[in-house]
């Protein structure tokens, strides 16, 4: 799913990259705090927000001018050679979602037992995110998404990246896809 924005067709340059720099600005806020832990450790000048937004402006937009569009799976969260899991899979009841993984472990240098996961829904429409209940290690095999009150009916953006305990080693983000709440 592509977040599209409406644009009038006669505009100068200056007036498309300051509605790209306002698109991307209302899309990554809601991630803002994901954002400040994920790519905090960079050893790149700049803020890790000024980071995610500068991707976001060379890397995530998919269409030109007058449809712009942000491609979801493209957004920059984290960053880093810490390896994520393997063998994702996404169940939804309600607005309850499960994320489980493979606990084997495939390369021992970029993966420890005692890693933290994290998963975030995040969504686009009522502009809001939420991270899995509680702490989550690699082993676990599988974290619990709750979602709130206004996400429960909405498809959401779900998201995965792991640091270490010290939170000085992250993963580059996974984009795991979007979850719809199941219509019964």
């Amino acid at each position: 799913m592509m977040v599209r924005n409406e644009i009038s067709p006669v505009m100068d340059g200056r007036t498309i990259a300051r509605l790209r720099f306002q698109s991307a600005s209302k899309f990554l806020a809601p991630l803002a705090g994901v954002i400040k832990l994920g790519l905090a450790t960079s050893k790149n000048s700049g803020t890790p927000m000024g980071r995610a937004m500068s991707h976001m402006l060379t890397s995530c937009f998919v269409n030109r001018f007058p449809g712009l569009e942000i491609d979801p799976g493209k957004v920059k969260l984290s960053d880093g050679n810490l390896a994520n899991p393997t063998d994702v899979e996404i169940s939804r009841q309600g607005d309850t979602i499960t994320v489980s993984w493979s606990t084997e472990i495939l390369n021992p240098l970029n993966a420890y037992d005692d890693d933290l996961i994290m998963v975030c829904a995040y969504g686009i429409e009522a502009r809001s995110a939420v991270l899995q209940e509680g702490e989550v290690v690699r082993k676990g095999g599988s974290a619990l998404v709750i979602l709130t009150d206004d996400l429960g009916t909405e498809t959401v953006h779900l998201y995965l990246m792991v640091h270490t305990r010290d939170k000085k080693r992250f993963s580059r983000n996974m984009y795991l896809g979007t979850s719809a709440q199941n219509k019964e």
